[in-house]
Formats: C-alpha cells, structure tokens, sequence
C-alpha cells in the first residue's frame, strides 16, 4: 500500500509538471486534451520551479474556510437563514427570493455538518472508474459524496454507500419531465441509494427553484428517508470567488469542485475517485467520458481540466488524496 502511494505521489508530481508545461506553451485551452502526445521534454529546472509554483498556490488554500465556512454556510438553514430576508440568486444576480415562513419551515434546523467527519470519499463519475475495482475501497470511507444521480450498476467499481448525492436541476427536468408527470421512476432512482442527502442548486437559477422544491415534496410524499437540502446562494457565491483567486477560470464552478471545497473543509481526510477530465487513460487508451456514458459536459461552462490540475495540487501538498490507479 505504501509503495503504491509512493508511486502515485511521485507520478503526480511528473504529470502536474507534464500538464503545466502544457498549459504554459500550447496556445488554446482546447489543446488540453492532448495530454497524451509522447515525447514532451519538461526540463529540470522548469519542473522544479513548476512545483515551487504549485506549493505555494496550495498554501493559500487554507485561507478556503475563512472565505466559505462550509459547515454552517453550505447549505440553507434556519440557523443561517430568517423569515423575512431576500437572497440573491448566485447565477442570475438580478434573480431574488424572499424567505417566506413556509419556505423557511422546509429549511434544516442546524447544518448536519458541524462535527468533523474522519474518512470522506468523493466519487466522480469519470471514464477512469471503469474496471478499477475502487468500489470497495469506496463503501469503507466513514462519508461518500456522489453527483448527479449517477447509476450504481458498477458497484465493484464505484460502490454503493451514498451519503449525499447532488442533482443538476437539467437532470430532473429531461429524466423525470421535471416530477410534473409520474414520480415513481425518480422514486425507485432515489432508493437505490438507500437514504441519503440530496443537493440541490434551487437558489442558483430561476429555472431550479420549483423542480428542486418538488424533489423535497416528492420525497415527503413517498416517506422516503432522504433529506432534500439547497446550497446556499451566497456560499456558491464566496467559493466562486475564491477559487477565481486561485486563478481558475470558467463560466461555473462544476459540482464536482463545489462537493470537493466542501469535502476539503468538514472531513479530516479526502479521498477522490473518478476524476480524470481526459479520453485516455493513464496508459494512453480511450476511455469514456463517463463509466456509464460517453456525453461530455456542454462547451465553455465548466474548465474540468484546469480543476483536475487544482486536485493534482492539493495532491502533492497533502491535502487530499487523489486516486487514479486500479485499487
């Protein structure tokens, strides 16, 4: 095990060198995905000053709790929330809310985030999954993060413990015609991942709000035992702000980062399966964008490789693990 993290270690370190030189001397962002020509000469002094770059960038990553506070500020509640107040909307900014008593009655009293938990796992839905038998590895963390429903057919790879899944509202509304129609498809979905919490941007956009307030009645409805929650505008807001500090820079965060930031700040360690924004593999084959399809995100919202460099850095600095072998 410890050889294997040796390696790991000691590859990611060539691959941020690799990638960042990439990024310094190819012109267009698109030409990312090339990571895999062969023969690219990285020098080095270049890797050197390359990886005194990348630590002092993650040093400043402790500064992400100070901007964003997760574990009270994450979600809507009726601590961090009162009767009366207007939110702001974090993707349309002229999109308000106005916290009714009713809308307030359906936030959480406190956040369920407030101890530390020891052992999370984050489970990306990437190509990479595919035949790497994690799924073990992944059921055994104390907390697993999910996104976006994904299905759960490949257990020996991706497991099956879900603790907290988010949903993109585009999802609800083209799988299950926005919960207007028969509800018992997303139900028998929903229970396929037992009774966890479920995330939803309802305050994001205007379109999201009255299919993410179904999902919560849905739920209460059938007597399931999953909790429905809501980011908080204004965390999305903070984090987005913070991350553009660290020099990212995208349309929208992905929910990717935003479950990674909040894992980063309420477990004691992280571990990250299944992200890998790349058509091939670390030994240079295709592989889907998915485990479960090949539909990749639309253009010009999400900058999934610039992220993955981000997780190669808190990698090497130590402030996560990110798993890219066969476990």
């Amino acid at each position: 095990m410890v050889r294997g993290w040796k390696y790991l270690l000691s590859f990611s370190t060539a691959l941020t060198c690799y990638l960042f030189y990439l990024s310094l001397h190819t012109p267009h962002q698109t030409q990312h995905h090339r990571v895999w020509k062969h023969g690219a000469n990285v020098s080095t002094s270049e890797c050197s000053h390359l990886r005194s770059l990348i630590l002092n960038s993650v040093l400043r990553m402790a500064n992400l709790g100070k901007c964003c506070n997760a574990s009270y500020s994450m979600i809507m509640t009726q601590e961090n929330t009162v009767i009366g107040q207007t939110i702001t909307f974090d993707a349309e900014t002229k999109i308000k809310q106005n916290i009714t008593k009713s809308l307030y009655s359906l936030f959480p009293k406190k956040s369920p985030f407030q101890k530390p938990i020891r052992t999370c796992a984050v489970v990306g839905n990437g190509g990479i999954l595919t035949n790497s038998s994690c799924g073990a590895q992944i059921d055994g963390a104390d907390f697993v993060f999910r996104l976006n429903f994904p299905p759960l057919n490949w257990t020996d790879d991706i497991g099956a413990k879900t603790d907290l899944v988010t949903s993109n509202p585009s999802i609800l509304m083209n799988k299950f015609s926005s919960l207007t129609e028969k509800r018992k498809p997303f139900i028998m979905m929903v229970q396929e991942y037992s009774s966890p919490l479920i995330l939803l941007p309802a305050f994001s956009y205007s379109a999201n709000t009255e299919v993410s307030l179904r999902v919560l009645y849905t739920i209460e409805d059938f007597d399931l035992n999953s909790k429905v929650v809501f980011f908080n505008p204004e965390y999305l807001k903070n984090l987005s702000a913070y991350w553009k500090s660290m020099g990212l820079k995208f349309g929208r965060l992905s929910s990717g980062l935003m479950v990674v930031s909040i894992a980063m700040e309420v477990c004691d360690k992280v571990t990250l399966f299944g992200f890998w924004p790349f058509s091939k593999d670390l030994n240079g084959v295709p592989i889907l964008h998915h485990y479960y399809d090949n539909v990749p995100p639309k253009p010009g919202i999400h900058a999934m490789p610039d992220e993955f460099y981000k997780y190669l850095q808190m990698h090497i600095q130590g402030s996560l693990r990110l798993n890219l072998e066969h476990c």
